[in-house]
């Protein structure tokens, strides 16, 4: 069998190569996409931010520590910009909003991750933890999805939101920690109907991960209150056994970027979870079976009758 001249294997093997270095190439470049990422001067932020810059892509971190701003910069380079803001004021999320766009020309995807923890029973807890808490986690988070879809909307463009969830979003994980479980279950409730008003175009997605490594439990003294030294030092050996932040953050930054409605990483999460979903099915078995009249009462379909019934306004 006559066998092909050198010259023409080399051609072969060449096209073969840059064929699949030009696939390659395409899937990094469709990878790469410019992202904002609220809370994103340390702990997972950070490392999402750090995720986006290593696909090739720009990015923009919001928080309120300035240093840590300074730090992360440095860290990340020419494809980091920094924002200094407070999630729970509506000036810094508008002003941090347009800040994006204009350094980064196209948004693609925005990480709500900003947020605080304070462990302490509900009946210990304060209102000014309640605020705190519920002012960053969920009025902060809500603020920074409003603000981002609209102007989506208003450019026609495409975007995505990774709100920032947790295990609590799910189900009971752990006590201690009510007042921060409860602003993660609105977390969940507030993408959920968000992704149902939202047009194609805007994409929601939620992260739910477990226990991570990071500085996280520190969040008193980042809020400015006493912090007891003994707790400190329970919750930091606590967090350093926790998933690696690194790990974590590509986890949501992978799942964003696939379109993941949620994106879980911690396998134990699933306890709560499933837990939650016995309770309510035997609650429902018990008390409104399928089947029984009460099933005649769903909102969006009497909604739609109304509509239909009622004559168009003239």
């Amino acid at each position: 069998m006559r066998q092909p001249r050198t010259g023409m294997r080399i051609s072969t093997l060449t096209r073969r190569f840059f064929w699949r270095w030009s696939l390659s190439r395409r899937i990094q470049m469709a990878q790469s996409k410019n992202a904002v990422v609220t809370g994103g001067a340390s702990g997972m932020g950070l490392e999402m931010a750090r995720h986006i810059v290593e696909r090739g892509g720009k990015v923009l971190i919001a928080d309120m520590d300035s240093d840590a701003l300074k730090l992360a910069a440095s860290e990340l380079g020419e494809a980091a910009f920094t924002f200094e803001a407070d999630v729970s004021r509506e000036s810094d999320i508008e002003a941090m909003a347009d800040e994006a766009f204009d350094k980064l020309g196209q948004v693609d995807l925005v990480f709500a991750n900003a947020g605080l923890q304070f462990d302490a029973p509900l009946l210990e807890a304060t209102p000014h933890e309640f605020d705190l808490q519920y002012g960053a986690n969920v009025k902060g988070s809500w603020m920074t999805a409003k603000a981002f879809a609209n102007r989506w909307i208003e450019r026609g463009e495409q975007g995505r939101i990774c709100f920032t969830g947790s295990e609590h979003s799910l189900g009971f994980q752990h006590d201690g920690a009510g007042l921060y479980t409860g602003t993660k279950h609105a977390i969940l409730g507030l993408a959920e109907v968000m992704r149902r008003e939202m047009p194609e175009a805007v994409g929601i997605s939620v992260f739910c991960p477990g226990l991570v490594n990071t500085g996280f439990y520190a969040s008193r003294e980042k809020a400015g209150l006493e912090e007891d030294a003994e707790a400190l030092r329970t919750g930091e050996k606590l967090m350093a056994r926790g998933m690696p932040a690194s790990k974590a953050a590509g986890a949501a930054v992978e799942g964003a970027m696939m379109g993941e409605w949620l994106i879980m990483t911690h396998a134990v999460a699933r306890e709560g979870a499933k837990e939650r979903w016995d309770e309510i099915d035997d609650a429902f078995q018990r008390q409104a079976p399928p089947g029984s009249d009460d099933a005649n009462y769903k909102v969006t379909e009497l909604k739609e009758q109304i509509e239909s019934e009622e004559p168009p306004p003239r």
